[in-house]
């Protein structure tokens, strides 16, 4: 059960931030006279005029204080083109306001706007990896909420330089100690720099131990005479670099038959040749995520659609933006709620529209025990995830969602939104790095020596390193002028489904009074209404297989009607007038998760991993056969909206070699030879 997360004690001594419960303080390089000199105690770390990529680890984000100065320097320092990764580990966030507060001695106006913008970008406090963009994408901040040693071991990254910005060793001596410290090494290189604000004994020979060494600078010091904070430390701030590395790295590694590609792009080179192009095929919502998302990288990003963008799914006129309500934790349900975190924050950022209204999902009050412990299970804070009652349902939606004789409460997701999807996509695709062909059926794919190459039907044909297929993956027979190269045959391995549905949407006669406006909010339960625009409500979604290709029917806009008349009751007697209607296919799989990552050698794969059947350790594994530079988004079924840009950001951390997204424990949830592994130790791809 993810536990919700640590909440700090904290307490005010003359306007300095400090936790009570390290009895130490969060801000030493604001509280003592040589602020200059400690608040720069990091920058030996960093030479942002040196590489195009830099990444930087952190333990202990707190105030966000080292980040701001790193960002402020990258700002003013970095080539135009280069890029900033920043990942930082937190087991008890501060909540924004409390930042803000903490850091207004140092809001000077060099970091009086980025302070504003990470307040406003700060994830929720819900335990697992949290990516946030600032700066058009070029510097991305990777949160690891929770313990360091739950998640690093899972979290895949090698840094160029280590932060240790914590509170004291002798106040905090997990942090510092020496499993701690086997994670810093395992997510190190040769030549990776560590930095900290003071070097007592004890942890400058843990380090040695592990292969870092130090100049003669950080030499013992007296005992500190304060005892009241590590702003006072009379230790000398840490400098070193690793000079060798551990036999055997302590992190997890994924089975050879889930390895990963290796990336495409240099970390230590400002050469422009090191940076790979792309090509997206499918203009939708998902391509148009991966563009994004590879372009804010600096990648030059070519996307191919047979239609327009925005057609066939991502064509819907609204969607609602929200996470998977499941009765129980499942991989389906830690991607969903994980992707809905990130798929929000990246829509705000590139001013996607987006109307936070909230979820209502109505409930039985016979089981309200049961729901709470289900809700208990999220570990999500009670402000975001929460059950409430029969009133309280009705002062949230404006409108009842139960009868009398039925009184009904309901599971409230705060920051559920909906969007319009097509409005979305246009603005994914306007990025300067992004260039858009309409109209252009891709004919055959092909890999050469020098790349990929992707021809046309007209007879064009556009080159790259990468290739992203974002078709959905709809089989050949479904839609017209749809390539076999591109439909899901060309992936024999999955199990695709193909599901049409229909959205309607019904604006209701005067007999209600306030029909125009209400629900506020998204009610959803084997259904959904959103919340009325110009007065009509649109309603979904229905769920076939058979008819594929067949258009808006009148029989599905009952069956949205009645959708509306089961979730909302007050509007059971209104006669409502149809304004329009949209069928489109959506596709998915049998476990429900989205296909993410590199395309296998289908058969090489099969030959290379036979033995599965009998055991992990039948053989000695080779890497998986990965057809180089050729990735997936596809099979994002209803949930789409948000797990599209959660194959984005990890399709480019691959190709990139950022810090992954996404915990290494869930990493096979979504890879696309899940099925075959699958098939090949139990006989069965289901």
């Amino acid at each position: 059960m993810p536990a919700l997360l640590s909440i700090p004690d904290l307490d005010w001594r003359n306007g300095v931030l400090f936790s009570r419960a390290h009895d130490d303080c969060y801000t030493p390089a604001l509280a003592t006279p040589t602020t200059e000199e400690r608040a720069d105690a990091f920058a030996a770390t960093r030479d942002f005029r040196a590489t195009r990529r830099h990444l930087t680890a952190e333990l202990g984000f707190g105030t966000g204080l080292s980040f701001l100065a790193a960002w402020a320097d990258f700002r003013a320092n970095a080539p135009a083109d280069a890029q900033l990764d920043w990942v930082s580990v937190e087991s008890a966030p501060l909540d924004p306001a409390t930042i803000e507060r903490a850091l207004a001695p140092s809001t000077a106006p060099l970091l009086s706007d980025i302070l504003s913008e990470l307040l406003r970008a700060l994830p929720p406090h819900i335990r697992g990896i949290h990516r946030r963009a600032f700066d058009g994408g070029r510097v991305r901040l990777t949160l690891l909420y929770g313990d360091v040693l739950e998640l690093l071991p899972v979290t895949d990254f090698i840094a160029d330089s280590w932060q240790l910005d914590g509170f004291t060793p002798d106040r905090n001596p997990e942090m510092w100690s020496a499993e701690t410290f086997a994670q810093v090494v395992a997510h190190a290189r040769v030549g990776t720099t560590i930095a900290g604000r003071f070097a007592p004994p004890p942890v400058l020979e843990r380090l040695k131990s592990l292969g870092f060494a130090f100049p003669a600078t950080n030499t013992p010091s007296a005992p500190a005479s304060s005892p009241a904070s590590n702003a006072g430390a009379a230790h000398p701030p840490l400098y070193g670099t690793l000079t060798r590395t551990p036999e055997k790295r302590a992190f997890r590694q994924l089975p050879r038959w889930f390895s990963m590609p290796h990336p495409a792009t240099a970390a230590d080179t400002l050469q422009p040749a090191a940076i790979p192009t792309a090509i997206v095929v499918g203009a939708g919502l998902a391509g148009a995520s991966a563009a994004r998302a590879l372009a804010e990288r600096g990648i030059t990003v070519t996307v191919i659609d047979a239609g327009c963008a925005a057609g066939h799914a991502s064509a819907a006129p609204r969607a609602v933006l929200a996470p998977y309500l499941a009765s129980w934790q499942s991989p389906q349900t830690r991607v969903v709620a994980q992707a809905f975190m990130l798929a929000r924050a990246v829509m705000e950022r590139v001013g996607a529209p987006l109307n936070p209204c909230g979820l209502l999902h109505p409930v039985n009050s016979d089981d309200e025990w049961g729901y709470e412990q289900s809700i208990a299970e999220w570990g999500w804070p009670a402000e975001l995830l929460r059950l409430i009652s029969a009133d309280e349902a009705t002062s949230v939606a404006g409108t009842s969602l139960s009868n009398t004789t039925n009184p009904e409460g309901a599971i409230f997701v705060h920051d559920a939104a909906t969007t319009r999807p097509a409005e979305t996509v246009r603005a994914l695709l306007t990025h300067p790095a992004i260039t858009l062909h309409e109209h252009a059926p891709v004919a055959r794919l092909r890999h050469t020596d020098d790349g990929w190459h992707v021809d046309t039907e007209s007879g064009r044909t556009f080159d790259a390193n990468i290739v992203v297929i974002a078709t959905a993956g709809i089989p050949a027979a479904a839609l017209p002028n749809m390539p076999e190269a591109l439909a899901s045959d060309a992936l024999p391995s999955i199990p695709f489904n193909a599901t049409r549905g229909q959205l309607s949407t019904l604006a209701f006669d005067d007999a209600f009074a306030g029909a125009s406006a209400v629900p506020f909010t998204v009610v959803s339960a084997n259904g959904f209404a959103m919340p009325p625009v110009d007065g009509a409500l649109c309603a979904g979604a229905t769920y076939e297989r058979e008819r594929l290709t067949t258009g808006p029917t009148p029989h599905d806009d009952a069956v949205n009607l009645g959708h509306i008349e089961r979730l909302l009751p007050a509007l059971a007697t209104c006669t409502p007038n149809r304004r329009g209607a949209w069928a489109g296919i959506r596709t998915s799989v049998n476990d429900h998760c989205p296909v993410i990552g590199p395309v296998i050698a289908d058969a090489q794969f099969r030959e290379s991993f036979a033995r599965l059947p009998h055991g992990p350790f039948a053989a000695a594994w080779p890497d998986a056969p990965l057809l180089p530079g050729l990735f997936v988004t596809l099979a994002h079924g209803s949930r789409g909206t948000s797990t599209v840009f959660l194959a984005a950001e990890l399709i480019a951390d691959m190709v990139c070699g950022t810090p992954r997204c996404i915990a290494d424990d869930l990493l096979p949830a979504v890879l696309p030879q899940r099925f075959l592994v699958r098939e090949l130790r139990v006989g069965t791809r289901e």
